[in-house]
């Protein structure tokens, strides 16, 4: 059986980097997918954990809000692939592995490349009010990586 795949979500944006990855992180979760949130940002407020828990069927974004990696620990080796949410997380994610000596070209499984900047502009979660619009927002932009990890993982086994 192969193993599991893992991908890394990077967010450098001030101040909510840490809610972009935690929700991204909720919303990709699948059983045969480590999902790995990275930023420097790593405020995340309850009511946004809330509406992630409520938007999200089965959603853990608790777990993941206490997961957040500092991306000064990390190597190549942290993840198959990275996806940022803004072009400093890509940016951050691309020196990561060429400073661990690998090519940022090379990818794994279907992908072309290790690092992948998110195709959708992503607004900052709202300071205040409803939070789930936005969680619903991102959940469906997020449809189609959902469906290329499916497709890579039906393609592994």
């Amino acid at each position: 059986m192969p193993s599991i795949m893992t991908i890394a979500i990077l967010s450098e944006r001030k101040p909510r980097g840490g809610e972009i990855v935690v929700a991204v992180s909720t919303i990709l979760s699948m059983t045969y997918l480590i999902v790995k949130p990275v930023s420097t940002q790593t405020t995340v407020r309850d009511e946004f954990i809330n509406a992630c828990r409520m938007t999200v069927q089965n959603g853990i974004p608790k777990k993941y809000a206490g997961r957040i990696a500092n991306p000064a620990s990390l190597d190549a080796n942290y993840a198959d692939f990275w996806l940022a949410f803004d072009p400093k997380g890509e940016k951050l994610a691309r020196q990561i592995i060429q400073n661990s000596g690998q090519s940022v070209e090379k990818g794994k499984y279907d992908f072309p490349g290790m690092v992948h900047l998110f195709e959708h502009e992503v607004p900052d979660p709202p300071k205040d009010g409803d939070i789930k619009p936005w969680v619903s927002l991102l959940a469906a932009q997020l449809e189609p990586w959902k469906e290329k990890i499916r497709k890579m993982n039906l393609d592994r086994v």
